[in-house]
């Protein structure tokens, strides 16, 4: 069993112990793509001595909850972990799709500003202090081979994408209203000041064209303008084509005009992530 924390780009950070269904799932409902994952070692009998304590290494993961028992047999496994039952205890899987160990491996207590609680062991902790963070990352890192799987490889591919959301605008010649045919672009989602009104399209800057928009809007007598809320990166024009089609084809009946849906943030994320999940799977 091990320990492991995850740090956000704001320097926070939350720790789960592997195993239990609620932790697994908060980890993957806390983390963002491209999170680490960094691993320490229990003061029990269930970790070799000279790692209790230690840093061990980091991952990314996936974030497609995973059965155990679906991917490694009952042979593999420490009967300690089955009850009188003969259930397994710990069903519940999170999938790494990169690995580092650290080398060397250092003390927790040496490398962090203060011991962790004990709500780390069984549960969620933040934790926010730059200095710990930058002291993570510090350290030497080996990456580890993992098994040439193609669930993990579309879940590396899907990590990289997604991370990219709200990255830098690309550049390129401007944006495109013709139909596309090649080159990377970008599918955005404007949101009309801070009503539940949604602009859906494709462009190679999208910031352009949100600024082209809201020229045709007369902001002289007060009126709010168009913004940019959400932007996917796509590896082709087609691609950013394709994933603003199936946002609006996911909201059809909150559409009213043009590429204009109403609808709730919540409503428009949920339909964003569906959108790009089937484009990146060809459906």
């Amino acid at each position: 069993m091990s320990t492991s924390f995850r740090w956000t780009p704001n320097a926070k950070a939350q720790s789960t112990t592997e195993g239990a269904e609620k932790f697994a799932l908060t980890l993957l409902r806390l983390a963002r793509r491209g999170d680490s994952v960094v691993f320490v070692g229990t003061q029990t009998d269930r970790t070799d001595e000279e790692s209790r304590g230690n840093i061990l290494g980091m991952a990314e993961i996936g974030f497609e909850p995973l059965k155990t028992l679906d991917l490694v047999g009952r042979a593999d496994l420490d009967e300690r972990d089955f009850d009188a039952a003969g259930n397994f205890k710990f069903p519940h899987a999170v999938a790494l799709t990169r690995a580092w160990r650290f080398e060397p491996a250092p003390l927790l207590t040496r490398t962090l500003s203060r011991q962790l609680a004990m709500v780390a062991t069984s549960g969620v902790q933040e934790i926010e202090e730059p200095s710990d963070v930058a002291a993570i990352f510090a350290l030497q890192t080996v990456e580890i081979d993992l098994p040439t799987l193609p669930a993990l490889e579309a879940m590396r591919r899907m990590n990289d994408a997604l991370r990219n959301t709200t990255g830098p605008r690309p550049s390129g010649a401007g944006y495109e209203v013709n139909p596309p045919v090649g080159g990377e672009a970008w599918t955005y989602g404007l949101r009309f000041g801070k009503r539940d009104v949604w602009k859906i399209g494709w462009a190679t800057d999208v910031d352009g064209r949100c600024t082209d928009i809201n020229q045709h809007i007369p902001i002289e007598l007060g009126l709010e303008q168009w913004g940019v809320v959400l932007r996917q990166r796509m590896n082709s024009r087609d691609a950013a084509y394709d994933m603003e089609q199936r946002v609006l084809e996911l909201l059809a009946n909150k559409r009213k005009g043009y590429e204009r849906v109403h609808c709730s943030r919540s409503e428009i994320d949920s339909a964003w992530q569906q959108a790009f999940v089937d484009v990146i799977r060809g459906k």
